[in-house]
């Protein structure tokens, strides 16, 4: 028995692998037992891989140990199969701020032949006990919706077919033995199709242990590799659950990603008003220039123009998705790069929207290439990004659209499924170009911000998003409904990167208020009640504005009719948001309650933002139709021995209140909201030394 390796994290947690002279096998996750190696479980159920090729399958005996070493925060194990023929090589390392798990896995073909993959997927095995398991169902204006389930029998499996990676569910899996204050989170970050199992397993006479698999898609996986090819399985990170809590990890995995990407992410990212919620796919000139000119007013810095300035026909956006020359019956009569001036010249930058992977029946390109495509259903295609020739025609088609509108801003949509994948790659070749397309791409522009959306959030997991300057929530806009899908996105993503929507316009004095006539009530403003404007609904701006600026605050709707008072008010908004983004963009977010499901409008919600390089925190409070007034909040990550100030805005300037950290974390931040539905935001930030002594 050869001394264990051992990954410790910054909070004395280990990660301990025991070896023997052919085995390796996890005996410790993140301060979490796992099952311990015996002669029944080696065979069957234990060790660190899963895989099936046309060599065999091969379970944990059939692996040799070649290699074990661990540096510095990094382990390697390295095993060969099937007499030398396969290579498995697993790499991981703990980050020494955060805690978190990376494991990186590879499988090399070191024979003289071609081999298959059928399943090839992460293992880790836990001792028999009662198990729960949290995932998240999500659909089209219901993603990242979470819930625990007990493992009871059988097995619990899930993941997406069609390419779109948060599809019916998340690439998020956590876990925890029923009653204990301890659990794991796995995040996959997919490239391709993906699939997580959890499943129960007895050997022989043995007690049930719990099995969870994760990796990429084997449904229809018949993968080929040629001698010295190699396949990289997708990234698992892996952390612990404070008291068994996923909101409660959420803050370590925020920190993780910005320490990843800081040198590469933009510090900051600008206003955006997008045309989308004014009137969709109709555009006027004339209605554009009212909103450019309100959108100035209110210190928006980007104009988007979204869906239906292309195609030859003046109806249908939808299904001329492909064809990417401008509309000359209809939206700019052809002139939209006109219009990009006037833009320019009123001090903002100009957007656009795109699809670049769907492509309708009419698109010429299909006509003159059709090797390029795969039909998908009602006349959809998509391209084959594995031709090299394929891939080069989408990116020149991205960077004309960016050079001739000169473009500081790219929406880049997916709105459809990949469909089946015949090379039986799960789509993993297909990721792996259209990754590199979009590094190319933004490498090629760096003056552009592109933003990843799917429908909203149906493509949205850490992988794309590392791949993208930001990426767009939800398609819906309600503002409850953004606020519960945010909190479970939390979970999984870090908030600078969500891109959120107050969408707002004027109904007029149409509804009474009661003790006044029409003519005293107040002009209504009013939100969409989901994706589209019926059935509206009327809405707090105060409220719509603060579910939007926690990440990247954009607008949409019809900004030209919000009355005086209303743009005034919301002029403020802007102006603290650009105070606070760069804090916002590099934060890690404390939910402070847990997240809610989307159809409840019940209760408070909390969620504090924490810039640790300055010590500042935003908090975002939420009070939802709840009988109480009041809310104590207890914050967390502060300096116990350090003085806060706490500001509420708008009204930042005004008296400040005083609190040591101690007093905010113990006994909390004490909250009034008078009214249902209303929200407010306080700025916590340290006093300095300098400010202490003075006073």
């Amino acid at each position: 028995m050869k001394d264990p390796i051992r990954l410790v994290g910054p909070d004395k947690t280990t990660t301990v692998f025991r070896l023997d002279k052919q085995h390796v096998w996890l005996d410790q996750l993140c301060g979490v037992p796992c099952a311990p190696a015996t002669a029944d479980a080696a065979g069957a159920e234990g060790g660190l891989t899963e895989l099936a090729t046309s060599l065999g399958r091969f379970m944990d005996d059939d692996l040799t140990v070649t290699g074990a070493t661990a540096d510095d925060g990094k382990a390697r194990m390295v095993w060969q199969i099937a007499g030398g023929e396969l290579v498995w090589e697993s790499t991981w390392t703990v980050c020494s701020r955060t805690g978190v798990v990376s494991r990186s896995d590879v499988l090399h073909n070191a024979s003289g032949r071609p081999v298959t993959l059928f399943r090839c997927q992460a293992r880790f095995v836990f001792p028999p006990a009662t198990w729960e398991v949290y995932a998240q169902q999500s659909h089209w204006c219901g993603e990242n919706q979470g819930a625990w389930q007990q493992l009871h029998t059988g097995a619990f499996r899930f993941g997406c077919a069609g390419g779109r990676t948060t599809q019916d569910g998340t690439p998020y899996v956590a876990l925890r033995e029923v009653g204990a204050e301890t659990g794991l989170a796995f995040h996959l970050l997919p490239r391709g199709n993906w699939a997580i199992e959890v499943r129960r397993r007895s050997v022989v006479n043995s007690a049930a242990c719990t099995v969870l698999a994760l990796g990429i898609a084997s449904q229809d996986l018949h993968l080929a590799l040629s001698p010295g090819e190699s396949f990289a399985m997708p990234e698992i990170l892996i952390q612990a659950l404070p008291q068994g809590q996923p909101h409660l990890a959420a803050p370590a995995l925020h920190a993780f990603f910005q320490d990843r990407f800081a040198a590469s992410a933009r510090p900051e990212l600008s206003v955006v008003y997008n045309t989308w919620f004014d009137q969709f796919e109709v555009l006027e000139l004339p209605r554009l220039r009212q909103q450019l000119q309100a959108a100035k007013r209110l210190g928006c810095e980007i104009f988007v123009v979204d869906a239906g300035w292309y195609g030859p026909e003046a109806d249908n956006w939808w299904s001329q998705a492909g064809d990417w020359r401008e509309r000359r019956t209809a939206a700019f009569g052809g002139h939209m790069k006109t219009f990009a001036d006037e833009v320019r010249a009123a001090g903002l930058g100009f957007g656009l929207w795109m699809e670049p992977e769907r492509f309708g029946a009419s698109v010429p390109i299909r006509k003159e290439h059709p090797e390029w495509f795969f039909p998908r259903h009602a006349a959809f295609a998509r391209i084959d990004l594995t031709r090299p020739e394929a891939c080069e025609y989408l990116k020149r088609e991205i960077s004309r659209l960016v050079e001739i509108y000169e473009l500081a801003w790219m929406k880049i949509d997916f709105n459809f499924e990949l469909g089946h994948d015949e090379s039986g790659a799960e789509l993993s070749g297909y990721y792996a170009a259209w990754h590199g397309l979009l590094d190319e791409i933004r490498a090629r522009h760096p003056g552009t911000v592109f933003e990843g959306c799917a429908s909203g959030g149906m493509r949205f997991d850490l992988n794309t998003l590392a791949h993208f300057d930001a990426h767009f929530l939800t398609d819906t806009v309600h503002p409850i409904d953004v606020l519960r899908i945010w909190q479970g996105a939390l979970l999984r993503l870090p908030p600078g990167a969500i891109i959120k929507w107050a969408v707002l316009r004027s109904a007029g004095r149409t509804i009474p208020i009661y003790t006044k006539s029409l003519a005293d009530s107040p002009v209504a403003i009013v939100a969409p009640g989901g994706a589209l404007w019926e059935p509206a609904e009327t809405v707090d701006l105060d409220f719509a504005v603060t579910v939007a600026l926690p990440g990247i605050f954009g607008l949409s709707g019809d900004l030209a009719s919000l009355p005086d008072a209303a743009i005034e008010r919301l002029a403020g908004h802007v102006a603290f948001y650009k105070c606070w983004r760069r804090m916002i963009r590099a934060s890690a977010a404390h939910l402070l309650t847990p997240p809610g499901k989307k159809e409840d409008r019940q209760g408070w919600a909390a969620i504090q933002l924490a810039y640790p390089e300055t010590g500042d925190h935003l908090v975002f409070v939420y009070r939802l139709d709840d009988g109480s007034c009041t809310k104590t909040l207890h914050l967390r990550d502060l300096d116990a021995n350090a003085t806060y100030r706490v500001v509420l805005h708008p009204e930042v300037g005004g008296p400040a209140q005083e609190h040591s950290g101690v007093s905010l974390m113990d006994e909390g931040l004490r909250v009034e909201l008078p009214q249902r539905n209303r929200a407010a935001v306080y700025v916590v930030t340290r006093r300095i030394d300098s400010e202490a002594t003075a006073s």
